[in-house]
């Protein structure tokens, strides 16, 4: 951010940053990031999810969720015996359903910010998950900083950060876990201080090296209130849930001076201060934040803050007008040149008390490329500019932006997702949390032209279905959801369309489980992983015949439902598209092999004594292979010598000798070749006298090669024969020069049964070769 004073950016327990700005005058860089990684392992679809309710739902959902989902790790990209999952939180929700937090443990261990959310009927159907599970995670497993070092270590550092937050602090204490930063997978240690007034701050210190990886500096949020901001005249209005004695209080929260004792009523029941009174600042900030609970909040279905908030007033904490460390928020004082007072400005109260509702729902700051924190300011922000009708965010606090600091009706593009981190105005800089939060509430400002009051109810719903640090694309996913299960539907072409108006895409992966080989003319049974965080998708298969490592044949569709049944009679690919009900499109391809493997060893039977003779292999088989060669002397003493795991081989040749080779397959079957090699030493053989010779192979597929020799030029007539001597076809009748020939035909127009060959020359000369075909 621009100009005098500059946001900070979250922390694992901040995610707000939102009206605080350094005084330079120029960009300033954040001060703190905490980067959680999250992967969005797919999750399961409504269709994947229709065959009934799990087991043990309705007595113990929580766990029962857990089970369900830990005998599914694969699905999550997960490893049994490596990864494991565990219940973290289980609360009810409206009308029967469920809402469970999963943890996951790597090797034992809670991976920081790695979980899912799920969503519970009250018939005990997964209706939806949204995970953060991290993949494939390599961090060290012991510690080589003790736990006291750590805390002196985040003592210090956080200090430095966060000035007087730590003063007087105690390590309350520190546990083992692993995180995943940008440059490698971290064993941490959380480490968590203790304040005099209660308040945690909490820090991630690498438990090898001593590095601190984050700290916690809190929520930047400001406040307080006249009925708008001191532009208009001060009104006289009903504290409705005001409870008995100092503090201000009301269910859920309470205001705390730090200048000025507790507001005291001038007569039983009258608070009716004068502006300039500091019991003025107190009542007026209390009636805000009210207002936005009471007002705006609840009535869209919100329940209340989690936990009960304390709202400080005139808190010392120069540089930043504000600070809060959920659930505590801290309004600064006045900055001269640069704010003003930070207790009457309306929109910048409900944009703090907005991070509040947000961090009640258990969803954190940090994330890839730090979207939860974006996602933070853009709800934050598009929540204000909902319940004051006005895009405009702080413009009446801030002297140096009297646009405001952000604006929610910013124009795409280029506020949209194709520029994240190249976006800001005023107070929120490029590459910032608020410049790039602007453009999801551009797209929720956008939505609101088009369905009104009702984009509010959704923007709040979606984050029921959130994990812990969701990206953009849950989100999305999560405001389809919420228009499912409580608008019936009606809204999702209109935020599909604003979606797309901003490049939001909503998450999508089609991925296929299923046999990687089958015997010719078996079932095999694909699946769509599920593909859409729980919003339902639009399956089509295909498929297509696969001939010496290329396509043969064109593909053929197989239907459009989650999963297919399909039996090949060759090599095939079978291909996934999917399309879920946001527009995203991904497709997948898996290759198929039928049949058993095929080796053939290829080369001379005869060479001249000394001579070297090479050999190849011919291979069809599903991966993975292992090939071994041989070869054995046939002399006193010859043993058999493996030649490596090649597909070709050269050697001389000094005796007699036998080449052979073997292949075991992907799925454990084997097949063997071998040729009898024998040197000469005058001439080759004379020229066989038979006039017609045939040979052939059939390959697992039932595809033949037929093999004709001829001394002589002639008519050939070439033809396949049942027991019965009927022709059942006819492979060659033309004239054949001298020489040899191969002729490719399938053996599938025939039954199963025994067949011949027959080949016979224009002077009636035959040749027969038997052969048999099974299915």
């Amino acid at each position: 951010m621009a100009a005098a004073r500059a946001r900070e950016c979250p922390s694992d327990r901040a995610s707000g940053c939102s009206m605080t700005i350094a005084r330079s005058l120029v960009i300033a860089s954040c001060l703190f990031a905490l980067v959680i990684g999250v992967s969005s392992a797919q999750v399961p679809s409504d269709r994947w999810f229709s065959a009934g309710p799990i087991s043990g739902a309705r007595a113990h959902p929580g766990d029962a969720v857990r089970v369900w989902m830990s005998e599914r790790l694969p699905t999550y990209g997960l490893v049994d015996g490596v990864d494991a999952l565990r219940l973290e939180r289980e609360e009810s929700l409206p009308g029967g359903t469920t809402r469970v937090l999963i943890q996951q443990l790597w090797h034992g261990l809670p991976v920081a910010g790695a979980d899912a959310r799920a969503i519970l009927g009250a018939d005990g159907r997964i209706t939806s998950i949204l995970s953060g599970f991290e993949r494939d995670l390599d961090a060290p497993l012991e510690p080589r900083v003790t736990p006291e070092r750590a805390g002196a270590l985040a003592a210090g550092a956080s200090s430095r950060a966060a000035g007087i937050l730590l003063d007087g602090a105690t390590l309350a204490g520190a546990t083992l876990a692993v995180a995943r930063r940008a440059d490698r997978d971290h064993l941490v240690w959380r480490v968590v201080h203790g304040l005099a007034d209660g308040q945690r701050v909490r820090s991630l210190v690498d438990a090898v090296t001593g590095q601190v990886l984050e700290v916690d500096a809190g929520v930047h949020a400001v406040g307080n209130v006249y009925p708008t901001d001191p532009r208009q005249p001060f009104e006289e209005r009903e504290l409705t849930e005001l409870q008995p004695g100092p503090p201000l209080s009301a269910p859920g929260f309470f205001i705390q001076d730090f200048s000025s004792p507790p507001a005291l009523p001038v007569a039983p029941g009258d608070f009716r201060f004068q502006p300039g009174d500091p019991s003025f600042d107190q009542v007026n900030v209390f009636w805000h934040v009210e207002h936005y609970l009471r007002q705006f909040m609840q009535p869209l279905g919100y329940p209340g803050p989690a936990e009960s908030l304390t709202v400080r007033m005139d808190y010392p904490m120069d540089p930043w007008v504000a600070l809060t460390n959920y659930p505590y928020v801290m309004l600064g004082q006045p900055i001269a040149g640069f704010c003003k007072d930070v207790s009457l400005s309306h929109d910048v109260i409900y944009h703090e008390m907005g991070h509040t509702v947000i961090y009640g729902y258990g969803i954190q700051p940090g994330g890839p490329n730090q979207e939860a924190s974006a996602l933070h300011e853009g709800l934050a922000d598009y929540f204000t500019a909902a319940f004051t009708g006005d895009p405009a965010i702080g413009e009446w606090l801030y002297i140096t932006y009297p646009m405001g600091a952000t604006r929610v009706d910013q124009p795409a593009p280029p506020w949209d997702y194709a520029h994240y981190n190249d976006v800001g105005f005023a107070g929120g800089p490029r590459g910032s949390s608020w410049g790039n939060g602007m453009i999801l509430s551009s797209m929720l400002w956008d939505l609101r032209q088009q369905i009104g009051a009702s984009a509010d109810s959704l923007a709040l719903e979606a984050l029921v279905y959130q994990p812990t640090l969701p990206t953009w694309s849950q989100y999305a996913d999560g405001l389809y959801l919420a228009d499912r299960d409580h608008h019936g539907g009606r809204f999702l072409p209109v935020i599909a369309a604003m979606l797309g108006r901003r490049m939001i895409h909503g998450t999508v992966s089609a991925q296929i489980a299923g046999p990687s080989a089958l015997e010719p003319a078996e079932p095999g049974q694909f699946h769509a992983l599920p593909c859409c965080s729980g919003v339902p998708g639009r399956y089509h298969w295909r498929a297509r015949g696969w001939c010496r490592g290329m396509p043969c044949e064109p593909w053929r569709d197989l239907g459009d439902d989650d999963s297919v049944s399909v039996s090949f009679t060759g090599d095939s690919q079978i291909e996934l598209s999917v399309v879920s009900s946001l527009g995203d499109v991904d497709t997948a391809r898996s290759f198929v092999s039928v049949g058993r493997p095929f080796l053939l060893l290829e080369g001379p039977t005869r060479v001249p004594k000394n001579a070297t003779g090479t050999w190849n292999l011919r291979i069809a088989a599903s991966a993975p292979l292992l090939i071994t060669m041989y070869r054995q002397w046939f002399a006193p003493g010859g043993f058999l010598e493996p030649l490596g795991q090649r597909t070709t081989v050269s050697f001389p040749v000094t005796a007699p000798v036998r080449v052979s080779a073997k292949l075991i397959d992907g799925r454990g079957r084997s097949a063997t070749a071998q040729l009898d090699v024998e040197p000469f030493t005058d001439k080759p053989p004379a020229e066989s006298t038979r006039p017609v010779r045939l040979t052939q192979r059939v390959d697992g597929s039932g595809r033949a090669e037929t093999f004709v020799e001829v001394i002589q030029a002639t008519t050939l007539r070439i033809s396949v024969y049942d027991l019965h001597g009927r022709e059942r076809v006819k492979l060659l009748d033309d004239a054949q020069p001298r020489g040899a020939r191969m002729i490719r035909w399938d053996t599938h127009v025939l039954e199963q049964g025994i067949y011949f060959v027959r080949a016979v020359t224009a002077a009636g000369q035959t040749a027969d070769l038997r052969f048999l075909v099974l299915r």
